[in-house]
């Protein structure tokens, strides 16, 4: 069974749009964000819908690039719109410059504990000098990697932390993609069951409306739900 390909708009992903507005206001001036939590929590599927809407950038950092300045920035130009980067660092990272100098355009980082922390500095030029703010996005240890790093950690405006999917964020993200009816004790099986993971929800999502489905009906019962948090911890 498919789920319809619609994005809800979670606790989540109300925060994070706060968070982006939040930066706005200080339009002009360097700043960072930083967004972290557990992976399965939505992350960079926010990320990626802000980012298709609001004219801002998504990159998702690649592990080659962890030694390589210059492979990241001639990727970072590219989906700036720069053709044909420059192969030297200098020249290269100039061209990302003059871009956001001229439109300066969010962008956002995502798996951004994959930099060498090195990166970090001309990450802090960029933003110092475009005024464009730029967002990091990683798991739970990237607020203690970055208060280490003073320069970068005294620029971060906005933070926020992805929590764990709740059960209201459940009922309404099952009605929107499946047209399920699920009463609050189900939700809270799934939410328990999940551990919050939005990956797993979505899956439990699907084993609910299947049950719904060959039982002829929409309404999800608590019954229902611990079925498939006992077939999830199976792993059936």
């Amino acid at each position: 069974m498919k789920l319809n390909p619609s994005f809800v708009k979670t606790k989540n992903v109300r925060n994070f749009q706060a968070l982006m507005s939040g930066l706005e206001m200080a339009e002009g001036e360097g700043r960072f964000g930083l967004v972290w939590g557990q992976a399965g929590r939505g992350k960079t599927r926010t990320a990626q819908w802000y980012c298709a809407d609001n004219n801002a950038v998504y990159l998702r950092v690649l592990a080659i690039w962890a030694t390589s300045e210059l492979d990241f920035l001639c990727t970072l130009a590219r989906e700036l719109g720069v053709l044909t980067p420059p192969r030297r660092k200098a020249a290269a990272f100039q061209a990302v410059l003059d871009r956001l100098v001229t439109d300066p355009r969010p962008i956002i980082l995502d798996e951004i504990e994959k930099l060498h922390p090195k990166f970090l500095e001309f990450l802090r030029d960029l933003t110092d000098l475009s005024g464009a703010a730029i967002i990091f996005v990683g798991e739970e240890n990237l607020v203690e990697h970055l208060m280490h790093e003073r320069r970068v950690w005294s620029r971060v405006f906005q933070q926020m932390q992805f929590e764990p999917i709740n059960a209201s964020d459940i009922i309404y993200y099952a009605s929107d993609v499946a047209g399920l009816q699920v009463d609050k004790e189900a939700s809270q099986i799934v939410a328990t069951s999940s551990g919050g993971d939005f990956r797993l929800v979505r899956r439990d999502v699907v084993a609910l409306a299947q049950i719904c489905r060959a039982k002829g009906t929409k309404e999800v019962t608590a019954e229902m739900a611990s079925i498939v948090a006992k077939q999830a911890l199976r792993g059936a």
